[in-house]
């Protein structure tokens, strides 16, 4: 019984050791919801107006060390929210995650408009709006900030999202780096 348990659990074991990015503590909230105290809640939206080639659009926030000016986390532990859409033309829909408080960056392969990376802050037991990644006709992500806009969609787009939300605060940052996991 012994052998047989050993032979089950190994490749699973080596599995889990090789797969890389294991644990992430982003967490989809569908109709929105409250931080707790140490934690944040991140709301975005998504819209595509040009033409995509690919069958969906995602877009990718990872968790951002500020102090070292890298992507948090590595092998094991890796944050990150990620959201995927039709490619097809179609009103802004937003998404909420609850986060570990802390900033995160736009992780694309796509080139933004300035070609800057943007860090955005998000303080533990706060609510805040990143802004809306639209696709544009002109072959780019357009980051829009339009904190108006997202409330006067607020009741319908995240019913459960409770509380202020307010405009993430940004801070220009080192471009990320990509690492690699493998044995």
């Amino acid at each position: 019984m012994m052998l047989i348990t050993y032979n089950l659990l190994t490749p699973l074991a080596a599995c889990l050791l090789l797969s890389g990015c294991l644990m992430n503590s982003t967490r989809p909230l569908p109709t929105g919801g409250t931080p707790s105290p140490w934690r944040a809640v991140v709301v975005y939206g998504m819209a595509v107006e040009g033409v995509w080639d690919a069958p969906e659009m995602g877009v990718q926030l990872d968790e951002y060390n500020l102090a070292d000016q890298v992507t948090a986390g590595g092998c094991w532990f890796y944050n990150r929210t990620e959201t995927n859409i039709a490619s097809v033309p179609a009103p802004v829909r937003y998404v909420a995650f609850n986060v570990p408080a802390g900033s995160y960056t736009y992780k694309t392969g796509m080139p933004s408009m300035d070609n800057t990376t943007t860090a955005f802050i998000a303080p533990p037991g706060k609510v805040v709006y990143i802004g809306d990644f639209v696709y544009t006709r002109e072959y780019h992500i357009a980051l829009r900030r339009d904190l108006a806009a997202f409330e006067h969609a607020r009741k319908q787009a995240l019913p459960d999202l409770k509380g202020e939300v307010l405009l993430a605060e940004t801070r220009v940052v080192k471009r990320p780096l990509f690492f690699l996991c493998g044995p």
